[in-house]
């Protein structure tokens, strides 16, 4: 009665959500408001052989656009996008229009973001939560962490970053906990299915003892009638057994006599060189744990050298969602908590563990040590650092100048530029001076009292080599993961 109840409940709930028939990328309805009333985008506007835009909708190009929900609408399934739909929809928003030249990244970002809001409406109406839905919102993600890194040097007309970012958290924590609900249901599943075997294995144990018992029975009465024989055989065996295992003793402890004796006339002439032999073997066992230390920091692929190209390359889609749940948040304790709960395989993952250590690195004071691992970070993820690079400088400048006071003492500008990821000498006078150092011809004076902690943040910059990293890979490659991938 309670599974028949809980399944009517289950129907229930299902009942609210609607299933999507629109097959286009923007309905009907829709698509002739916006061209009674002339609102259509520049980016959905019909372009002539000449390559001018005219100012009547393109049906191909015209993309569903993000509405509010407003008390007493009514929701139509034929205004709802299956997610056959939505996948076309992504892949069309991140490959196609991302690489138009013709049109201001800020006015592609705005469109963009737009219409990426109403895909994850048409997701939440629909109540679907599967890894293709997962990997739609992560392509989201992956956009919005872009977005703050290549639109970080606009004005605020053009892009705000407080909403941008408002945007990636709010979807980073609806993949994670979208992630969360398939290791539930997949858990739940395992019990489930365990207990279906059990309970099957002990229905075929009772039949088999069933069917045994009669032949048991018969067995019993042929073998009563010999017992008695082999009664008297098994008497017999013992006694012989017993007078085995005596002469065995006796020969034993005879041969161990002989022995000791033996080994008491050896320890003598031994004892002048026991001595070197534990003390080298004592150093074998130290050499050997060292080199299999070394072995094991060397294989995980995280050095303490300086820069390199040696990036990770292959992660799943879980592994880049914690990761960058982990940046995104950078230096949040409660962040860091919830990494440290995942499953072995996921925390314990190159990634994941490159991402936690930079953190624990923050948390310790140790900012050299975070931007020698950001080296091993791949191009989406440096974005998501990179607004948090300033705050980095910042606390590395206030370090150095308290850890390197001392009169007549320069630093290098360009060894300070290359520790702290400066894209140059410039930018890095520029940041000494903003907060209070003392600059010279060739180098950077810290003075104990001189770094003022009291000024603002500087505004970020893009930095050269994450552009190069970035040049390496394809549009497609960096926004779509790799279940929508082309």
């Amino acid at each position: 009665m309670h599974l028949i109840m809980a399944g009517r409940k289950e129907d229930k709930d299902l009942s609210k959500f609607i299933v999507g028939t629109c097959m286009g990328m923007c309905p009907n309805a829709e698509l002739r408001l916006r061209q009674r009333e002339q609102l259509i985008h520049p980016l959905e506007m019909a372009v002539d052989s000449s390559g001018k835009r005219l100012n009547y909708a393109q049906p191909r190009a015209m993309i569903k656009e993000f509405s509010r929900s407003a008390a007493g609408h009514e929701i139509k399934a034929s205004d709802i996008r299956p997610v056959a739909v939505l996948v076309k929809t992504v892949k069309y928003l991140l490959t196609s229009l991302c690489s138009r030249k013709d049109v201001p990244w800020a006015l592609v970002y705005q469109f963009i973001d737009d219409r990426l809001r109403a895909i994850r409406q048409d997701l939440c109406v629909q109540g679907v939560k599967n890894i293709t839905c997962i990997q739609l919102q992560q392509a989201s993600v992956r956009f919005y962490v872009y977005s703050n890194y290549r639109t970080c040097e606009h004005e605020l007309c053009d892009f705000d970053p407080y909403l941008n970012n408002k945007h990636l958290a709010e979807t980073l924590a609806t993949v994670i906990s979208w992630f969360e609900d398939l290791d539930k249901e997949d858990k739940q599943r395992k019990v489930n299915d365990a207990s279906l075997a059990d309970a099957s294995s002990f229905c075929n144990h009772s039949d088999e003892s069933d069917s045994h018992s009669d032949e048991s029975d018969q067995e019993e009465i042929w073998n009563a009638s010999d017992d008695d024989a082999n009664e008297s055989k098994i008497l017999h065996d013992a006694e012989t057994s017993e007078k085995d295992t005596i002469l065995e003793r006796t020969v034993a402890n005879e041969e161990a006599s002989l022995k000791i004796s033996e080994d008491s006339c050896v320890r003598d002439q031994d004892s002048c060189t026991e001595g070197s032999e534990t003390v080298r073997n004592v150093s074998e066992a130290e050499e050997g744990i060292g080199t299999s230390t070394h072995s094991a920091r060397t294989s995980s692929g995280i050095t303490d050298g300086n820069k390199c190209d040696v990036a990770v390359s292959e992660y799943s889609v879980r592994e880049e969602a914690e990761a960058l749940y982990l940046l995104v948040h950078f230096g949040n304790e409660e962040a860091l908590m919830h990494i440290l709960k995942l499953p072995k395989h996921i925390r314990c993952s190159r990634l994941v563990s490159v991402a936690t250590e930079m953190s624990i690195a923050w948390l310790t004071h140790n900012y050299c040590r975070v931007l020698r691992l950001s080296t091993f970070l791949p191009p989406l993820l440096l974005c998501a650092l990179h607004p948090h690079l300033t705050q980095i400088q910042r606390k590395a400048l206030g370090i150095l100048s308290r850890a390197h006071c001392c009169k007549g003492l320069v630093y290098k500008q360009e060894d300070l530029a290359t520790i702290l990821c400066f894209p140059s000498s410039h930018e890095l006078v520029e940041a000494c001076k903003h907060y209070g150092l003392t600059v010279v011809e060739g180098g950077v004076s810290f003075m104990k009292g001189a770094f003022n902690w009291d000024s603002p943040l500087m505004k970020p910059c893009r930095l050269k080599w994450i552009d190069d990293k970035l040049a390496t890979i394809h549009l497609h490659e960096l926004f779509l993961p790799q279940g929508l991938s082309l």
